[in-house]
């Protein structure tokens, strides 16, 4: 190689969020001038920065470049690679140092609302973010007066480098009351990282009577309301009605019987002609997925792939998701969507519909699915889908 580099040192450490200086030794190995490109490469490509791009090099010139490495707080903690290709003419050549990213264990925690108010149970959430560069695990303890009890939808979670949980947590009465003021539950929750960092959350579920207090006055001034009513009703309004009433009566019967009579025609008429409709033959197809976590898959099926001139009329989709998993499940012509929905949203979910959606020769039903979180016991989102329609030939 023309000209050879290396970095001195080629190993070195970095903490979490402040930059890290290398120095790159570059040697022309010739008696011509040459001129070298340099490019970062690498999993720290996007956190590298050169002070140059482009050098030229004397005959025989050894030359110091500096590069900068950006050892944010998102890297995670261990070893990353720094590498600098070296593209002198058609020749190409690299450099590479290692990075030792130290371990940052951060974490912080608060809970939403802080103040909830219902009659029979105050709703909450704890959200915790891992500020730091290595997987956390946070635990959490709830304290509350003997009046209440306590429910966390999980003990503990595990935490990335980088992301947020949530966790649901839900204040009881044991007791309910109908009338009277509100009474005030305050509670804590004992947030504690692995790294041994402790956040105490306060918070207040304020339980209300089961009939506001308004309810009292607004049923008396109904019932007011409806006794005045009765009463003008009998002696003023309800003998004027009466006349105007038989006399709108003769006119409103000879307008309903003929518009009856026009729409008797009609539905005879629109029955005669879906009767000579051709429904097809009926048929049933059913497309079942199985997603890891954290990903997307996909059943395709390929509807008379040799183009003899058929069209699918879909008229019926049934959605399963057996095992309660979470995420989002998709029914598609070809590309374009059809129907989309959460998977959280059902366990059994049927569609009728009124239009069919109508699959030409040539084109595909598919069943796509992106699963977020697995059904308890399993590994990863079962979904399927029955379809039922009619084979028509054009």
């Amino acid at each position: 190689m023309s000209v050879s580099a290396s970095f001195q040192p080629d190993h070195i450490d970095a903490t979490p969020g402040q930059a890290a200086a290398l120095s790159l030794h570059l040697q022309n190995n010739t008696d011509a001038e040459r001129m070298v490109t340099l490019r970062a490469g690498g999993g720290l490509a996007a956190q590298t920065v050169l002070q140059t791009e482009t050098i030229y090099l004397d005959p025989n010139e050894h030359f110091e470049v500096p590069v900068i490495v950006d050892a944010n707080a998102s890297l995670v903690a261990g070893p990353h690679s720094c590498v600098i290709e070296v593209v002198d003419d058609k020749e190409t050549t690299s450099a590479a140092a290692t990075i030792q990213v130290a371990t940052s264990e951060a974490w912080s925690a608060r809970l939403e609302p802080q103040r909830s108010k219902s009659a029979s149970a105050g709703r909450h959430k704890v959200v915790v973010e891992n500020s730091g560069n290595v997987p956390m695990t946070v635990e959490f303890v709830a304290t509350s007066a003997p009046e209440v009890s306590t429910e966390l939808a999980a003990p503990a979670v595990n935490i990335d480098p980088g992301k947020t949980a949530k966790v649901e947590f839900r204040v009881a009465p044991h007791a309910k009351f109908w009338s009277g003021t509100s009474v005030e539950h305050p509670f804590s929750i004992a947030v504690a990282g692995s790294n041994g960092d402790r956040s105490d959350l306060e918070g207040t579920y304020e339980q209300g009577p089961r009939v506001r207090s308004w309810f009292g006055p607004a049923a008396a001034g109904m019932v007011g309301a409806l006794l005045l009513g009765t009463l003008a009703w009998f002696t003023v309004l309800k003998p004027s009605v009466l006349d105007s009433a038989r006399e709108e009566a003769a006119e409103l019967d000879a307008l309903q019987q003929a518009d009856l009579d026009d729409r008797v025609t009609a539905i005879e008429a629109a029955a005669e002609e879906a009767a000579e409709l051709p429904l097809g033959d009926p048929t049933d197809l059913r497309l079942t997925v199985d997603a890891e976590a954290s990903t997307t898959s996909t059943q395709e099926f390929d509807f008379d792939a040799t183009g003899s001139g058929r069209i699918l009329s879909i008229s019926d989709v049934v959605f399963q998701n057996p095992t309660g998993a979470a995420g989002r499940v998709e029914l598609l012509r070809d590309d374009e969507v059809l129907l989309d929905q959460e998977m959280a949203n059902f366990r059994d979910l049927d569609f009728h519909f009124v239009a069919p959606f109508q699959i030409e020769s040539g084109s595909s039903v598919s069943l796509r699915v992106t699963c977020t979180t697995p059904g308890p016991g399993t590994e990863a989102c079962e979904a399927a889908a029955t379809i039922i329609g009619f084979v028509d030939n054009v």
